[in-house]
Parts: C-alpha cells; structure tokens; sequence
C-alpha cells in the first residue's frame, strides 16, 4: 500500500526508488527537491526548499570546480600521484553527499509523516528543527557508546594478549612512515627515489632533530608532524621493548622458566638477618676445602630461593661479590609449592637450609614446616640433608616425625646466647672464634689407631690442637676420666684449625706425670663463700620490648641467684606483654612502660632498682632490638639501641650508680666495632651474626648440632669465662698446658684465654710460660658457673 501525500501524491519519484539509474546521487537529490518544492501550496515552504536547492547547486560547483582544478593542476604531474589524489577527493566527496542525503531524507521523512495531521508552514519549520537535534544528539550518543566499546576491545585485547601493545605502537609508527615518505615523494621539489622518502621519514620518526633540515614549509611541515608521532609513539614503542626485555630477563634470572641442573648444591631457602653471615661461612669453608684439596669443585654452588627476590637481592647483594668461592643464584618462588624445589634441583643438592623468615616465633615455625611438606615428595631417596631453623623444641620434634632422621632443626639460640654474654665479659669474642670457619672451630675426628690409650696421654699428645671430650655410642661426654681407654669407635672432639690434619703419635712412656697434691698445694686458691655456694644476686634493666621476653627471662631466672630483680622498661602496653607463666626461681620481675629514649623516663627506672640504694651492688644495662624499631629499618633500631645505651650511662653517672655492663643488641656488627672503638666501655652483642654462625657449623656438620645445643644451654656444660686468680697464685708463670691440667681437677676444660682484653683460643704454644695480670681470665667448659670441686 502506498503512502499519500498532500500535494504530491500524483509523483511516484518522493515514494518510490528513482528509476534514472543513469543519474548521478548529486542530480537525482537536486531532482527530488525541485519536484517536492514544486507541489507545495505554501509560499513560505517554496522558499525554504528553494533555499536548499541552491545550497545543493553550490556545493555541486564547488565540487566541479575542485575536479576542474585538480585536473588542471595533475596534468603533468606523474600517473600514479594523480590517480591516487583524485580517487582519494573522489571517496571523501561521495561520502560527504551521501551522509547528507541521508540527514536530509530523514528530516523529510519526518516531515512528512506530520504532514498527515498539520500542514502549516510554523510546525514544519519547529520539525525540521526537532528532526536536526535529536538526529545530532542520536549522533552524539552512537559516537560516545562506538569509542566506550571501541575502549573496551581494546582494553580485553591488551589484557589477553599483552604484546598486542607493541603491535599497535607498531603498526603506529609504520602508517606514520608510510605517510610521511608518499609525502616527501610527491611534494618534494627536487627528484628522489621513493625509498629515499621512506628513509628520511624513517629519520624524522627516530630522531626527532632531523627535520631541521628541511628547507620548504610543507617539507618542515611534514618533518614536524613525523618528529611529534615520533615523540609520541615512536618513543613509547622503544621504551615497551626495553621494558619487556627488562622483564623477561628478570623473569629468566627468578628461574621461573628454567630448572637448576646443577648437582651437589646448597639450597638456601627464606631470607633474615643473618643470610650474609651464612653465605660468608659457606665461602670460608669452600676456601678451606679448596686449600685442603677436599673440594669437588672450583666455586661452589649455592641457590638462593626467596619469595621476595628483591628483598633478597637487596640483603645479600654486596656479600655475593665478596664471596669469590661460591656461584651464587638467586630465584623466588612459593616456599610452600613443591613446584618450586624443583626449580631449584632440590633433588640433587646436597644440603638445604630452611632460615627463620618471620619475626613472631609461631609463624616463622608453621612456614618451615610447611615448606618441610612440600620439599617431602622429591626427597623419596632421603639422601638430601635438611637443616631447619626453628624456635620451639616442639615443632623440632613435629619436624623429625615428619621428615624421618635426615633432617637437622637448629633451635632459636638468639635469647640465651644474649643472656651468656651480656652476663660474662668477653664471651661473645670466645663464640666468634669458635663457630668461624676461619679460626679455631670444633671439629669431630675419629682415630681407630687410638684404641686402648688412656685419654690423659691422648690430652697430652695433641699439639695443634685441644681434645675437649669424646663421644661413644652418641653420647657427648666433656669430662672422661683420665684413665678410660679409648674404643675404635670413639671420636673425639677436639678444639683446632679445620683445615688441621695433625697424626697423633702417643708414647705414654714420655707424658708428662701430673701430681694433684702439689698442683693443689701450689697453685689452686681457695674457693669464695660464693664460689662454694650459690650464684651471685643480680641487678639487671632491660630496654625494649619483643615477643621473645619471656625466653630472655627465663634464660635470666637459670643463671642468676635468688633475689635478683629484673626491671623492663619499653613502650609497649602492658596488656600486650606476656611474661613466662610458670613462676619464677631466682629473679623478680618488674615492668615499667616508657621510652628508653626519653631521659627522665630512663632516670625514673633506674632509680626503681634496688642496686641504686646500695653502693656494693651494681646495675647490668641491657638494651635489645625493639621490635618497633626494627619494624622502621635495621640501621635505625641499630642507631636507637646504641643511644639508648649511651644515654642510660650518662643517668648512671649523673645518679652515682655503679655499672657493672652496658651491653647492647645489635644487627650491625660493624656498627659494634664502630662504637665500642671509641667508647670501650660499652659491648655489643650480634645475636643475629651468632645465629648465622651456628646454622653455617651445623651445615657443615650435623654432628655439632648437638655438641651446641649443649654448650648453649643451661642444663649442659657451657662455656665460661672465669677469673685466672682460681688457676693460679700471684706471681706464677704457668703455661697453658699446666692450666689446663688445673682446670681437669675443678672437672673443667681449658680452651683458651683472656689477657689484656684478648681473647687466645687454641694457643700455638701450649708449653711457654704466660705472665697473667689482675683481669685476666681463663676460658674453659664447665657444668657449673659457681660449682663445687668434684674430683676426677
């Protein structure tokens, strides 16, 4: 059915296709209009259709006239510009009719539809206007909604396919070459091949100064708009590559695409403050193996496997360049992944160490044991040792139940090793000796030629070194009697270089005799009231706070004598501090909250000490690693430590307290050294370096695991360092080898000693005459601090 108009019903050219197929779009649009405008009554609509049409003639002879001249202008021009430029006028014209042919078919079509109902010349001019604004906000909307979801593709395009990026800069730069060189070819004055203008468009792009050189303004201004894409995508598109490449190199350096195919390695697993000391034990022992021709291979190799892989960089990354004998690697993964040992050929090391990577005791453990379950399925053979450091004896024993005999847990010594040396002047130099792969260290030897000597001629037959006990069927045992003979399968625990090889020859006929009596009689001084008895009464202040309080506690409580008061003082809430449960022996304990860093808060505590009201007694000052301090940096809770020490000594002297030791935790042991150069009489104590320094021993040696745990403990036998006046007389010159055997009749063993506040382990000669003086001390083993004489 066909729609009638008003007018123009009679034409079937308005409703109907245009039959004149032969007609150009221009003629036929002119057409429609003269015989619409025609067939109106109005006078006013005559004029305004008329208005169109010469609007529409207009731009017919523009267009015609732009054909005429480009002609005119092309005609000598090469074959292949000409074409190009008119068939590139040509689309952009054709597209323009035809969009407003179909603007000016809608207005009519609304046009009309109105007619129907209202034909007055008003409401066809407030529809036309209507049709013109909805069709542009129509417009407006379709534009907005194509360039959201033109975003939107592009967005879920660069997230599926990342390098699609560098595609699309790509891409970019090369329209803008293609571009620019047709346009250097054509409009360029002087002649040039075509892949010359791609070359210097190519020029212009890259270096964005190239285009100076250009002497015409469209040249200049071609070379412009080139140098501006180059600035804009050109520069992008370098960047992006030298980003990926970046990051694929430190995806390749993590190891996560390649599997580590070494074997015989040591992986270290988790990061803390003691990694670099490990690293520097595992490359002295390297450096000794080397020497000593045990050594399978030049460098050893060491994997360090992180979660973090900068934060491990960042610790260790000046420790591996001074580390000459160790190939150290670094990768990160999830410890907690079984997928990620095997990255690492976790299968084929040697070793692995799991390190202590959290502050709070509980989660650091749950981290290792969990690690421990995902190392398990690729350690079906059992022949990879596994050293773990934990910090309850609890989840030790969990670990031995689920990891079977080859796994070595390293309990947390951090708080006893802070309480034996804060408490004993120049022990904390005895630990460096002995646990450094450098010095004098413990090692385990076993001599089957020994068999059915008695141990006193094997004490006595060892130059280079000090047999400090032996072990039979797995028991540790410091003090043998002189007369026990020795069993093939003995092992003896000696006290030397690690690189020593000594050959014992025993002729028992030429050891020396020893006579009790008269080293009693001669150079043994009688014990004191409190040598005979009991510990002595203590008085101690502690500044800061960690969770780890209780254990420094309870540590306190085993050593000192009854009565002694304990007093701490940091800024932590009482409700958050939890103290040993179970009551406590020896010690009382008090608690204070203020800042070990504010003066009167320090002169308030110390003058809460039952030490300050007597003038025999005298106070030992504390200060250990805070933990919000700690949480800032490391060297600021360093820093803060050593001022909080520095500032307690001032309020004791300002108060006429007497000190009897400013000691100070710290996790720079350079720092120590530092401080301690220029004010001798404060002591720092490296607990984190210690902690290092037994997991390095225990590496090497699984077997001293338990030969530590009972030095440091208070229910073994320990190291201590006692005054030489209980060894011998004023006056005497003893050697080393007389005051050992003294100190086998007070069933303790002679190590080494302390004179002018050195510390001598081992000594090279232990038969030349030592002149001692008021101060100095003997170091030696013993089961008791303050002990009777048991007899041998």
């Amino acid at each position: 059915m066909m729609l009638q108009l008003p007018g123009i019903a009679s034409n079937p050219l308005w409703l109907s296709p245009s039959p004149h197929r032969q007609c150009s779009r221009p003629v036929r649009a002119r057409r429609k209009w003269s015989i619409y405008a025609s067939n109106k009554g109005s006078k006013g609509d005559g004029e305004l259709f008329q208005m169109l049409q010469r609007f529409m003639r207009k731009k017919a002879r523009a267009l015609k006239g732009d054909l005429t001249t480009l002609r005119t202008a092309n005609h000598h021009r090469r074959p292949l510009t000409r074409t190009v430029t008119i068939g590139l006028i040509a689309v952009s014209a054709t597209l323009y009719l035809w969009n407003l042919k179909a603007l000016i078919a809608h207005i009519l079509k609304r046009v009309c539809v109105e007619a129907l109902s209202r034909s007055s010349l008003n409401r066809f001019a407030s529809i036309s206007l209507s049709a013109l604004s909805n069709h542009r906000r129509e417009f407006v909307a379709n534009l907005r909604w194509s360039i959201a979801h033109l975003s939107y593709l592009l967005d879920v395009v660069l997230e599926r396919h990342p390098t699609s990026y560098l595609v699309i800069l790509g891409t970019t730069c090369a329209v803008l070459i293609f571009i620019g060189g047709f346009a250097f070819y054509h409009l360029r004055t002087r002649k040039q091949t075509l892949g010359d203008a791609f070359w210097e468009a190519w020029a212009c792009l890259c270096n964005s100064s190239t285009h100076l050189k250009e002497q015409t303004v469209v040249e200049r201004a071609t070379g412009l708009l080139l140098a501006i894409g180059g600035l804009m995508f050109y520069s992008l598109l370098t960047s992006t590559l030298t980003a990926q490449f970046k990051s694929r190199m430190e995806i390749l350096r993590e190891g996560a695409l390649f599997e580590v195919m070494e074997v015989g390695h040591t992986v270290v697993c988790g990061t803390n403050n003691h990694l670099s000391t490990l690293l520097k034990q595992l490359n002295k022992a390297q450096d000794l193996a080397i020497k000593n021709k045990t050594a399978t291979s030049r460098k050893k190799t060491v994997v360090l496997l992180s979660e973090k892989m900068k934060k491990s960089n960042s610790v260790v990354s000046n420790t591996i360049k001074e580390c000459k004998a160790l190939n150290v690697l670094v990768r990160s993964g999830k410890l907690n992944k079984t997928s990620t040992f095997q990255t690492v050929g976790a299968s084929r090391a040697s070793r692995i160490i799991f390190l202590a990577r959290k502050t709070d005791s509980y989660e650091a453990d749950a981290d290792v044991v969990l690690s421990v379950l995902a190392l398990q399925p690729l350690r079906e053979e059992k022949s990879v040792q596994v050293i773990a450091e934990v910090s309850k004896e609890g989840t030790a024993q969990l670990l031995q139940s689920l990891a079977g005999q080859n796994i070595t847990t390293v309990q947390d010594l951090s708080s006893k090793l802070l309480v034996q040396c804060s408490r004993q002047n120049g022990l904390i130099d005895v630990y460096h000796e002995l646990l450094d792969h450098g010095r004098q260290v413990i090692i385990l030897r076993h001599y089957p030629s020994l068999a059915g000597y008695k141990y006193r001629d094997v004490r006595h037959s060892f130059q280079e070194g000090i047999v400090c006990g032996i072990i039979r069927d797995g028991a540790i045992d410091f003090h043998p009697k002189d007369g026990l003979a020795l069993e093939s399968t003995d092992r003896l625990i000696i006290i030397s270089h690690k690189n020593s090889s000594e050959e014992v020859s025993i002729l028992p006929a030429t050891a020396p005799a020893f006579n009790m009596a008269s080293v009693a009689r001669r150079s043994l001084k009688p014990l004191s009231k409190i040598e005979w008895s009991i510990p002595k009464k203590e008085y101690i202040l502690i500044l800061g706070w960690r969770p780890s309080m209780k254990d420094i506690v309870a540590e306190y409580d085993d050593y000192v004598g009854p009565g002694s008061e304990l007093l701490i003082l940091a800024q932590e809430p009482l409700k958050k501090r939890q103290l040993v449960t179970s009551p406590l022996k020896n010690i009382r304990v008090t608690q204070k909250i203020g800042n070990p860093l504010n003066e009167t808060d320090l002169a308030s505590a110390i003058s809460e000490v039952e030490a300050c009201k007597s003038s025999t007694d005298a106070l030992s000052i504390v200060v250990i690693i805070d933990d919000k301090w700690q949480q800032e940096s490391i060297s600021k809770s360093d820093k803060q430590s050593i001022y909080a020490l520095l500032l307690a000594e001032s309020v004791c002297i300002h108060l006429k307290v007497k000190v009897a030791s400013l000691v100070a935790e710290l996790v720079d042991t350079k720092l120590g050294k530092q401080v301690v150069k220029s004010h001798d009489t404060l002591t720092f104590i490296g607990t984190s370096e210690l902690i290092g320094l037994v997991t390095a021993q225990v590496a090497e040696n699984t077997e001293l695991n338990d030969i530590w745990t009972e030095l440091l403990n208070p229910w073994g036998n320990e190291i201590y360092v006692k005054d030489i006046a209980l060894y011998m007389k004023s006056g005497e010159a003893p050697t080393f080898q007389e005051l050992a055997d003294r100190a086998v009749f007070r069933d303790e063993v002679a190590i080494g000693y302390r004179m002018h506040n050195s510390t001598v382990i081992n000594p090279a000669s232990k038969d030349v005459p030592l002149c001692f003086s008021r101060g100095d001390s003997l170091v030696v083993i013993s089961e008791f601090e303050y002990g009777n004489y048991q007899g041998n």
